[in-house]
This record gives C-alpha cells, sequence and structure tokens, in this order.
C-alpha cells in the first residue's frame, strides 16, 4: 500500500515554528539548517526542500513574524483610538504584553537581529525595518498626531527598544529587580514602568499640554 505524502502546508508550518524558535535564541549568523531540523524533529533534507538556503528560510520568518507584530500593532491602536489618553496608551501596553507572553520569541527574534552590524548584511532586515515604518506611519494616521515626524520617531524607537529589552529578555532585565520572570510581579511592573515613563511624552505628541 502507497503512503501517503505528508501534508506540504503543515509541514512548512511545522519548519517555520522550529525555525522562529532557533533564531530567537541565536542571531542568524550563530543558528544553522541542522539545529532547526532538530528542533522540529524532521530530517535535515525536509528543510532544504521547502527552504534550499538558510537566508531564504531566515527571510520566511522575519515575513511571518512582521505579519504578526503589524497585525496585532494595528488591531491595539485601532482598538484604543477612540479610548482616553492614558487609558488607551496602558491597554496598548497591556496588549503587547500579553502577545509576548503567547509569542515569547518574536520580541527576542527582533533583539538578536536588529544591529547597526545586520544592515544590508541579513536576509529579511528590509521587512524588519519596514515593518516598524509601516506601524509608525499607521499609528500617525488612526491616532492623529500632531507633533512632528521627529518627536514621534523618537518617541516611537525609545519605546520600542525598552518594550523589546523588557518583553524580549525578561530573564536578564526581571533578575536585576529580584522578579521570577515568568510572575505576574514581573508583568505588572513592565506595565506600569513604560506607561509611568512614556505617557507625559505622548501627551505632548498629542499637543495636550
Amino acid at each position: 500500500m502507497k503512503k501517503k505524502n505528508k501534508d506540504p502546508k503543515k509541514t512548512k508550518t511545522a519548519i517555520l515554528k522550529a525555525a522562529c524558535l532557533i533564531f530567537a535564541m541565536n542571531n542568524y549568523t550563530d543558528a544553522s539548517i541542522r539545529m532547526i531540523a532538530r528542533e522540529g524533529g524532521f530530517p535535515h533534507a525536509s528543510i532544504r526542500y521547502y527552504y534550499p538556503t538558510k537566508a531564504d528560510l531566515f527571510d520566511a520568518v522575519a515575513e511571518k513574524i512582521c505579519n504578526e507584530l503589524y497585525i496585532e500593532c494595528e488591531e491595539s491602536v485601532i482598538e484604543i483610538s477612540s479610548m482616553d489618553r492614558l487609558e488607551g496608551f496602558s491597554h496598548y501596553v497591556k496588549r503587547m504584553i500579553d502577545f509576548s507572553q503567547k509569542s515569547p520569541w518574536i520580541f527576542r527574534f527582533f533583539l538578536l537581529n536588529i544591529s547597526s552590524e545586520t544592515v544590508g548584511t541579513i536576509p529579511g532586515h528590509a521587512r524588519i525595518i519596514g515593518m516598524i515604518e509601516s506601524v509608525r506611519g499607521m499609528m500617525v494616521k488612526v491616532l492623529k498626531f500632531k507633533s512632528s515626524n521627529e518627536d514621534f520617531y523618537r518617541f516611537s524607537d525609545s519605546f520600542n527598544a525598552l518594550t523589546f529589552y523588557y518583553l524580549g529578555t525578561p530573564e536578564s532585565a526581571s533578575w536585576l529587580l529580584r522578579f521570577d520572570p515568568d510572575s505576574d510581579d514581573y508583568y505588572n511592573w513592565v506595565h506600569k514602568t513604560l506607561v509611568d515613563i512614556f505617557l507625559p511624552t505622548l501627551k505632548k505628541l498629542f499637543q495636550d499640554s
């Protein structure tokens, strides 16, 4: 009796899931196809069939992660657009925290693979930068900021950097604070800290003060 072929869509999904985890634990240079095959429990050749090179696979992972994060940001921004500034920003931060707990590798992936050294050398880098710029543009359009682009970019870059650090390396940040990285105490601290630091600047971007 002829053995049925595995569902190609499920196989590609499994490969991308394993690759997401490996590229979040090791940067592009250090990660390997064999590491991803071991993580997913499938033959090395299966990955090569769908993604001939590590660059092809990394680009596919970058596309997947960027799409997921953009959708989450867009849904969050639309949801808070009619809220009070404090309530809305607090809710946005909470959604980013919830998202990071459901997909903990995403923010670490960005931390490991975005740097001045990777510009032009890592496949998918343009997708990452494009996603960040798209989120900025979407926020300006939906929330109708009145500040200059320079002021908003400074705000968003600083917010992203701190958010990626707190949510992408919770073990590091929580250790300094003597929190359990998986505890509610740590994530409540992250929420309060981000709101307290960035809300005053956010208000200025709307020219409320």
